[in-house]
């Protein structure tokens, strides 16, 4: 395969997983704004209420399309497959630094820097307890959350998020279940109720963020080194979903404020009609 179709493919990907997030994130603003903004939310319920599940099932599909197993269908685990068949199209370091000193030219290989998720530590261990006894040595606070730094070759990486990868199978196969049961199909026994698809293949809201996550690290990664641009993990405005409720509750409020004057100005109408009526007797 040549770099550029490798480069389409990974673009491809990189979409889906782009898009998965967006929804995802989203997602999360529904559930955190709906406790904070219940009032505001419920001017325009059945917007919300229709929103919030076509964005989940929109995020469902796009994850599930980007674990597929179907014959002839393009992949993150593929896409991992074909990197490794092709590893020639990869530069093995980010970057050579060459440095003139009496009249002499040295050149380094600077290899891939990369900060360990949580879920990559297990990989690393000796690295890992080696760093943490040193920052535990300078009394860094928290020094056992703090991230800790691997250099790598591109090779190197590869492995560690085909590791990752396989790590995830699970999570994997849960996704295409409810995909193929729930979202892309009627299946008759889960409509029955003859099969729980939720209880016997669960996917929760971390195991989502975790296949987002993943796909999004990998395709980045394949990305930055065939075209050297890095790319964005998210809208730059994704969270500006409070905005729009914030002036929603101001809404509300000066509502009940023009409310209040009219009902003081009928009132005051009121009592004046009232007393010139008691005027008009005498």
């Amino acid at each position: 395969m040549d770099k550029e179709k490798l480069i389409k493919l990974a673009e491809d990907l990189y979409q889906s997983a782009f898009d998965a997030n967006a929804y995802y994130a989203i997602m999360m603003q529904y559930r955190e704004m709906s406790k904070k903004y219940n009032n505001e939310m419920n001017l325009s319920s059945a917007f919300y209420q229709v929103v919030y599940g076509a964005l989940q099932k929109a995020c469902f599909m796009e994850i599930a399309k980007l674990y597929d197993k179907t014959k002839d269908v393009v992949s993150v685990g593929l896409l991992l497959k074909y990197c490794r068949d092709n590893l020639g199209l990869f530069p093995e370091y980010r970057d050579v630094v060459t440095i003139k000193e009496d009249g002499r030219e040295y050149s380094f290989q600077v290899p891939y820097q990369h900060r360990l998720k949580p879920t990559e530590e297990c990989f690393y261990e000796n690295e890992v307890k080696s760093q943490r006894e040193i920052l535990k040595l300078f009394d860094t606070p928290d020094f056992e959350k703090v991230p800790i730094q691997v250099n790598l070759t591109f090779s190197e990486f590869l492995g560690l998020y085909q590791k990752r990868f396989c790590s995830l199978s699970k999570k994997q196969e849960n996704i295409r279940v409810q995909r193929n049961k729930i979202y892309a199909h009627n299946d008759e026994k889960h409509i029955l109720a003859e099969e729980n698809v939720w209880d016997k293949n669960p996917v929760t809201y971390p195991d989502i963020q975790e296949l987002i996550d993943f796909a999004l690290d990998c395709t980045r990664l394949i990305l930055g080194a065939l075209t050297g641009v890095s790319r964005a993990v998210s809208y730059g405005n994704i969270d500006d979903m409070e905005g729009t409720l914030m002036l929603a509750k101001l809404g509300l409020k000066y509502q009940d404020y023009e409310m209040e004057q009219r009902h003081k100005q009928i009132l005051k109408e009121i009592y004046a009609d009232k007393r010139s009526e008691r005027n008009g007797k005498f």
